[in-house]
């Protein structure tokens, strides 16, 4: 029996079966995000609906219903996880759980990550247009700058391994840390990677840079990344 097959097996509401699909998701973020981490999940027998997780997904449904759009539940879920994800003291992260879905704190940290996560789809909407050479060199040397800063100049595949595993290149992506040109034309990102779909890693459409990535651009790519080839 499939996980949806259960929507019909207890006969759920619109808002319970709704509730649900936002459980499964939560579930299907968090072990991409945390790997190993032990949150909140779905009862593995029984009536879904008796567990934690889907009371506080009902709650949420509820709660936002109206407010968000049922194809941004993906990206609300994504935002409270990478903004509590980048609290952290070095060595411990914030608190994972579903709790944090709720309430109004949750809705700010959505309205927050949402108008960065807007910004950067709505420069990528005129990229082709304003992407000069010049422009996207100037990115790449930023994004230099910033993963050597954080590598302390050690920068080796291994390390952009690890920010892929724990998802923390997804963050600077979507803060602007990293440029997408990065993502595109990197040999030790693409192949940490391992085949993945770049849309789903990354959240938003980043084929779109493509077209600002000419030969000089290839070409320039590699002697400021020397490492990687």
């Amino acid at each position: 029996m499939s996980e949806l097959e259960l929507i019909l097996q207890y006969e759920m509401t619109q808002m319970e079966a709704k509730a649900y699909k936002l459980a499964l998701m939560w579930v299907k973020l968090t072990s991409k995000e945390f790997p190993g981490y032990q949150t909140s999940k779905l009862p593995k027998n029984g009536d879904p609906r008796k567990g934690l997780l889907f009371k506080y997904c009902y709650k949420l449904a509820t709660e936002t219903n109206g407010l968000i759009e049922n194809n941004e539940y993906r990206l609300y879920i994504m935002a409270q996880l990478q903004v509590l994800k980048s609290i952290t003291d070095g060595e411990v992260h914030a608190l994972i759980d579903p709790n944090c879905l709720c309430g109004p704190k949750a809705w700010n940290r959505w309205r927050l990550w949402k108008n960065k996560y807007d910004k950067r789809i709505s420069e990528a909407k005129t990229v082709e247009i304003s992407a000069t050479s010049t422009k996207v060199k100037a990115e790449l040397t930023r994004t230099k700058q910033f993963l050597f800063s954080k590598f302390a100049g050690d920068y080796t595949e291994d390390q952009i391994k690890r920010t892929i595993q724990d998802r923390v290149m997804v963050k600077w992506i979507t803060l602007g840390r990293v440029c997408p040109y990065y993502v595109l034309l990197s040999p030790f990102l693409l192949k940490a990677l391992n085949g993945k779909n770049l849309d789903e890693v990354f959240v938003f459409d980043l084929n779109i840079y493509k077209p600002s990535i000419s030969q000089d651009i290839k070409d320039f790519f590699k002697l400021e990344f020397a490492l990687e080839f």
